[in-house]
């Protein structure tokens, strides 16, 4: 049980951190793209696909997490 809140608040914290780092990458892919160097424009939008993937998985990690603390699964 106590792993299960342990995984809970990881995944969660992953959540918030991995959508935070997208929406810096996007800002700088987007916003600031005409500012920065071709090669940091194209890291950063390469970072967006990387960051959505593990925003992904750490979804799935706190599904797993609510299963097992028998929590609803939304």
């Amino acid at each position: 049980m106590a792993k299960a809140n342990k995984l809970l608040m990881a995944a969660n914290s992953a959540m918030v951190f991995t959508l935070l780092c997208f929406l810096v990458a996007a800002y700088l892919a987007w916003i600031q793209g005409d500012a920065l160097p071709l090669r940091t424009v194209a890291i950063m939008h390469m970072l967006q696909i990387v960051f959505a993937g593990l925003f992904k998985l750490s979804y799935v990690l706190r599904l797993i997490a609510q299963d097992e603390l028998g929590l609803a699964l939304r």
